[in-house]
């Protein structure tokens, strides 16, 4: 049977999720859409795939990277061509959809180790042979697309194992070619069971070297930090050399080299090793809650309040603003319900109340303490305790709500993601600005999380939901975009949290960070990657 590009695009391997009845209940009452309408499928994918731009490089540069791979991984179909052309963002899934694949790959290959990435790197810097390692493709930035043809470089097929646990250091060396849950299942099971500690929502289908290469955050980051916060050592075949740095908790040697490469989005060479701070998993010992709250603001201040307080912090700690909390109360039937009439009752009134949900790991004696701390201090603010149910349930889902966005788009329905990090005390001037921004737009929901939390701040994570513009899908799409990332940079947000730059917002770098820190990284670029062949195109805003 033929290859089709919905094979592609469909989101990991929940290859035909279904909208449930509560999130179509939803999009009926938002945007009026009829039964007759929700039948109908738009821009489906299901053409065979066809890529009509041939592979360009020359027979004998092939000959080499078999001579260096073997002929079983290096692929130049149109269907391994055309599935390492893009990532999950939104144009990336409409261009899928529409067929449309204008620069894909010249071949992928696989390598086997890290010599093999030496000598495919050796090849290309000699010939100018565009270079895009690859993982899990999950960026939501346009960062592992190829505009410049040359060679997709893969490493989920061979450099995807654990190299070494250490108990007594509490870490772990790990190729990055690892996918999360394989990553995670090895560590739960080895010695007295650890826990990498980083869960982004794509956790499922993107791979260690991704959590790196974009400087991602895992849901728990609020307990564990950041991936920044967990890596100690980097190995990075790089165009002019191989660069491997050594392992100490801290250390006072001129400026710490392996950060350069976290972030970096493939720009500057091949990550091909990590090591990483690991903890004891035991999840027999975290704690749940989670209440309601009157309002944004106050949730906001009794949040704020926890992680300034001095009494640990929870791993797990997220607020849902008023639309996000009623979606939520709406696709659950929760609304109309003796419960529901209950809360707006005592002053939780729909439109106003927030989410919050709460999970703490570690000891018994610590997950206690932090979570009768948080439960005081919810007290003082005045929120309802709605127990640990409401944070479970959350928490099962936390992964496959990400999968709606397929279904959505069959009945186009626009959907996407921004996020941003904010100081206290322009949060909520933020939130409202972009939430006015994005209501803007007709017959739009869009709804807000904070996520990941700090001393000195927060993020706010926006996903809209909107009528496509059948016909005008992409275009129409780029300028509401557009606005969004204007309207966070005027309210001092940054221009990402978690999700990294890429092409899609590497035109707002220089005005986020300045002419000079800009200069600094290209002259960075230009030494390790003299020659602009690794991962090209803008990528960070940088040029080759």
């Amino acid at each position: 049977m033929a290859k089709t590009y919905r094979d592609i695009l469909k989101w990991g391997d929940k290859r035909e999720t279904q909208l449930d009845d509560g999130t179509l209940h939803v999009i009926k009452e938002k945007f009026g859409y009829s039964d007759t309408e929700l039948k109908h499928k738009h821009l489906t994918g299901n053409q065979e795939i066809i890529i009509k731009k041939s592979c360009s490089l020359k027979e004998t540069i092939l000959d080499e990277f078999t001579q260096i791979v073997g002929k079983e991984n290096i692929e130049t179909s149109d269907f391994e061509r055309a599935n390492h052309s893009f990532g999950k963002y939104y144009t990336d899934l409409v261009k899928l959809r529409k067929g449309e694949i204008e620069t894909p790959p010249d071949a992928v290959l696989y390598p086997k180790n890290d010599e093999d990435i030496v000598q495919i790197l050796a090849i290309c810097n000699k010939n100018k042979i565009a270079v895009t390692p690859i993982g899990g493709q999950s960026s939501v930035t346009r960062g592992v697309e190829t505009p410049q043809g040359g060679i997709s470089l893969d490493l989920t097929r061979y450099l995807n194992k654990v190299l070494e646990v250490n108990e007594i250091n509490h870490t772990v060396r790990v190729q990055t070619g690892m996918f999360g849950p394989a990553f995670e299942e090895y560590l739960n099971n080895y010695g007295i069971k650890y826990s990498c500690g980083h869960f982004p929502q794509s956790f499922e289908y993107s791979t260690v070297g991704g959590w790196l290469a974009a400087k991602g955050a895992g849901q728990a980051s609020t307990g564990y930090g950041k991936i920044e916060d967990m890596v100690l050592s980097v190995k990075v075949v790089t165009p002019k050399g191989v660069i491997h740095t050594k392992t100490y908790p801290a250390s006072a040697q001129g400026w710490d080299i392996h950060p350069i490469f976290i972030g970096s989005e493939g720009s500057l060479g091949v990550i091909t090793e990590v090591t990483m701070k690991i903890r004891k998993y035991q999840p027999e010992n975290t704690r749940f809650t989670s209440f309601i709250f009157k309002d944004f603001e106050t949730a906001v201040t009794a949040m704020r309040t926890v992680m300034q307080s001095g009494i640990g912090v929870p791993h797990l700690f997220r607020i849902s603003d008023p639309e996000e909390t009623e979606i939520a109360f709406k696709t659950k039937n929760f609304e109309g319900t003796f419960a529901d009439k209950f809360l707006n009752f005592k002053g939780f009134q729909s439109g106003k109340r927030c989410l919050m949900f709460v999970a703490v790991e570690g000891s018994k004696s610590y997950t206690k303490q932090v979570v009768s701390s948080i439960k005081k201090i919810a007290k003082k603010h005045k929120a309802f305790s709605t127990g640990a149910k409401p944070t479970k349930k959350w928490l099962e889902q936390r992964y496959s709500s990400a999968y709606l966005r397929d279904p959505l788009m069959d009945i186009g329905v626009m959907t996407d993601t921004l996020e941003t990090a904010v100081l206290w005390d322009n949060l909520i001037p933020l939130w409202k600005a972009v939430r006015k921004y994005l209501k803007s737009r007709d017959k739009t929901v869009a709804m807000v999380h904070i996520s990941h939390v700090y001393e000195n701040g927060a993020n706010l994570y926006f996903t809209f939901l909107s009528p496509m513009k059948k016909g005008n899908e992409i275009e129409e799409y780029r300028e509401y975009h557009k606005g969004i990332i204007e309207t966070i940079q005027a309210n001092n947000g940054s221009l990402s949290h978690h999700h990294g730059v890429g092409r899609t917002l590497a035109p707002w770098m220089e005005q986020e960070l300045g002419t000079k820190s800009i200069e600094l990284m290209q002259a960075i670029k230009d030494h390790l990657d003299p020659n602009g062949i690794m991962n090209p195109g803008n990528t960070l805003g940088l040029k080759p």
